[in-house]
């Protein structure tokens, strides 16, 4: 499930999120590609300009299901 969020919030939950494997940060226009969405890793983009709707016009938070189960040993 992938849900649009603004860039403050894009950067809370980044910096805060406790479940990084089911809970993934996603960006649209990281290293110039307006086309796809990447991926966030605080570690990695914490000086990014989340602000800046020009060169990163759109961010989501997407759910991954799949890790719940897998990190609680329910495997499908």
């Amino acid at each position: 499930m992938e849900i649009t969020i603004s860039s403050f919030l894009a950067k809370i939950i980044l910096r805060f999120n406790p479940f990084k494997n089911t809970f993934l940060v996603m960006c649209r226009g990281y290293s110039d590609d307006c086309e796809n969405l990447t991926e966030l890793v605080w570690e990695d983009d914490k000086y990014l300009d989340f602000y800046s709707k020009e060169e990163y016009p759109e961010f989501q938070i997407w759910f991954i299901p799949e890790r719940v189960f897998y990190l609680l040993g329910r495997r499908n």
